[in-house]
């Protein structure tokens, strides 16, 4: 400070003077204002390791695991007369002995090792971050072109191992599709399926893990629900008995009835072996991995609960929890609404769906009750089953000189709004048996589920409505649900895909065809509404077909379909329809 000055304009304090390495003043000669610096010890922050929860297999023996598996009281479960019980103990006696052999512990997570990435790079690696140091203690120019060259060495060095890794293995694996497409994916950018840090609900952000949860959980739920009120004022004023189920469109079945037929263990033993290692745990912290590797252990326990369930006609409640886990599709990912939920269920509770599964699908071929016009989960069909018929009869109309409209629908969260009192009708119209349909009622009833975030469990939530997301038997009980669709098409061609389903007939001019597409459109849509669907009309859209000569002809090639709510149907004129793009021709060029 001047001596003529009597002020103090600039300070510098600190609470750590230890860590002060040097302080001062620089004399300005220009003015009275001197620069007061000083210089601090500064540790580099350092992001905190990952940390996992992971299993030790260090001391684990496979031979002793199997033995103290086999010694345990399984008969007890004969015992225990509630089946929720049973399956409680048997979770906690299975955990038990995994846990002793295999004990959680926490690990830091390392850097993902680069496979092309092999020990001979390990010394050019070296020498780049010796050059690099050099360069930093010296700051000699000649210095940091050594370290360039060396560096732009590094890189083209490991694109080039990159590049041959890939090749090689794309090549060995020309005749293995499986292998193929996955070393393709792997060329590739892996998706991010980081959990949200944070959610805006309400103009919100909400940060803390448990506010996170309950706000997909509630989310998730919500999505089917509140498509159903909306239907909820004119269903009731259509079918005022809640519950009733809506005019069925296939007659009651007068086969031989459908009833549950004993489990036996060596099927349990097949499908515990047919596990795969990469499945997920459930809400129950059961791996498919230790059902797998257990089977000749607990074939025996598992079989019995299965035939206790079939028998009783009822699903414990732990095998009716689901665990969902929210992945990320697009845009905000602050956002609720731009996420997909993955429900994962327990692993034991699969094996059951698969029994039920397998006996339910030999029936119906059997009898041959499902229709041929859906294409999704039956063996031997597909996409290109689909996509072969659709087509085939589109050219067929072409080579006839006929046009061909068609009705792409789009339903609405199609899978979770399916009411299960209308499936239960239909499941007893297609010949399950009373006594059977016990059963199916009590898997669809009383479900749950809950989202975990970071290590928080929101509250669990009824589900009500729809098939069990993340099940084996779900999607063949929608199948079921969506059978008698077809029947309402009298005048027209119908396929499905699951729901993709589309509407289409051919005619010789444009007047025909759209009086019997809106003919169909309209049995179609009672059909929705009886059956507490609901429509897309927004995404629902309509396409017209034919040779080039022929649409040239038309003053304006667009279909006029109407809808119940006085609206018209979009027509388009290019069409991503099961992955292929559709256009009027059918040329699939670009």
């Amino acid at each position: 400070m001047k001596s003529h000055n009597h002020t103090l304009l600039d300070w510098i304090l600190s609470s750590s003077p230890d860590r002060i390495q040097e302080a001062g003043i620089l004399a300005n000669s220009f003015s009275d204002h001197c620069l007061v610096y000083c210089m601090r010890k500064i540790k580099a922050l350092k992001s905190p390791p990952k940390v996992i929860t992971t299993r030790s297999f260090k001391k684990f023996i496979l031979k002793s695991f199997l033995s103290d598996l086999k010694q345990l009281p399984w008969y007890r479960l004969n015992l225990i007369p509630d089946l929720d019980c049973a399956v409680e103990y048997f979770q906690s006696e299975l955990l038990q002995v995994w846990n002793s052999h295999a004990p959680l512990r926490n690990v830091r997570v390392k850097g993902t090792h680069l496979t092309w990435v092999t020990a001979d790079f390990t010394l050019i690696y070296q020498l780049r971050d010796s050059l690099w140091s050099n360069f930093k203690s010296t700051g000699s120019m000649n210095d940091h072109y050594e370290y360039r060259k060396c560096r732009n060495e590094c890189t083209k060095q490991t694109k080039m191992a990159k590049t041959h890794y890939f090749n090689e293995n794309i090549n060995n694996n020309i005749s293995n599709p499986k292998n193929f497409w996955r070393t393709i994916s792997n060329i590739q950018a892996p998706p991010v399926h980081s959990q949200p840090a944070a959610v805006k609900v309400n103009n919100q952000t909400l940060q803390h893990p448990l506010d996170v949860a309950n706000a997909f959980n509630d989310y998730f739920v919500r999505c089917a629900t509140t498509l159903i009120a909306k239907l909820g004022n004119d269903m009731q004023s259509e079918r005022p008995h809640a519950g009733q189920a809506p005019p069925t469109v296939q007659s009651p079945c007068t086969r031989q009835e459908f009833s549950f037929r004993p489990v036996p263990v060596s099927v349990v033993t097949k499908l515990l072996r047919k596990q795969k290692m990469k499945y997920q745990s459930g809400p129950d912290q059961i791996p498919a991995m230790l059902l797998k590797i257990s089977a000749p252990a607990i074939e025996n326990p598992v079989a019995t609960l299965i035939n206790e369930s079939l028998a009783t006609g009822y699903i414990p409640k732990l095998w009716k929890t689901a665990r969902v886990v929210p992945i990320h599709k697009s845009g905000d990912s602050t956002l609720v609404s731009n996420y997909r939920p993955i429900s994962l269920l327990p692993v034991v509770s699969k094996i059951l769906d698969k029994c039920v599964y397998t006996q339910l699908r030999d029936y119906y071929q059997y009898w041959n009750y499902l229709t041929p016009d859906q294409s999704g989960f039956r063996p031997n069909h597909s996409t290109t089953t689909a996509l072969l018929k659709v087509c085939n009869d589109i050219q067929a109309g072409m080579e006839q000189e006929n046009l061909t409209g068609a009705i792409f629908l789009d339903f609405a969260k199609a899978f979770d709004t399916v009411d299960h009192g209308i499936l239960l009708e239909k499941l007893k119209n297609s010949g399950i048996g009373d006594r059977t349909l016990t059963w199916f009622q009590s898997y669809v009833s009383d479900q749950s589920q809950y989202v975990s975030i970071s290590g928080s469990s929101s509250l669990p939530l009824p589900v009500t409505c729809g098939v069990p997301q993340g099940s084996i038997l779900g999607p063949l009980l929608f199948t079921i649900f969506i059978n008698d669709l077809p029947n309402v098409c009298k005048a027209s061609t119908v396929h499905m895909y699951a729901d993709d389903t589309v509407i289409y007939t051919s005619k010789p001019n444009l007047p025909q065809l759209e009086a019997v597409l809106q003919e169909q459109f309209t049995e179609v849509e009672k059909w929705i509404k009886h059956n507490k669907l609901f429509l897309n009309t927004d995404k629902t859209v309509t396409m017209l077909f034919g040779t080039a000569p022929k649409l040239h002809k038309l003053q304006n090639p667009h279909l006029c379909v109407g809808t119940k709510s006085n609206g018209t149907l979009t027509t388009v004129t290019y069409l991503k329809y099961l992955g292929m793009w559709l256009d009027p021709n059918l040329s699939f060029g670009p």
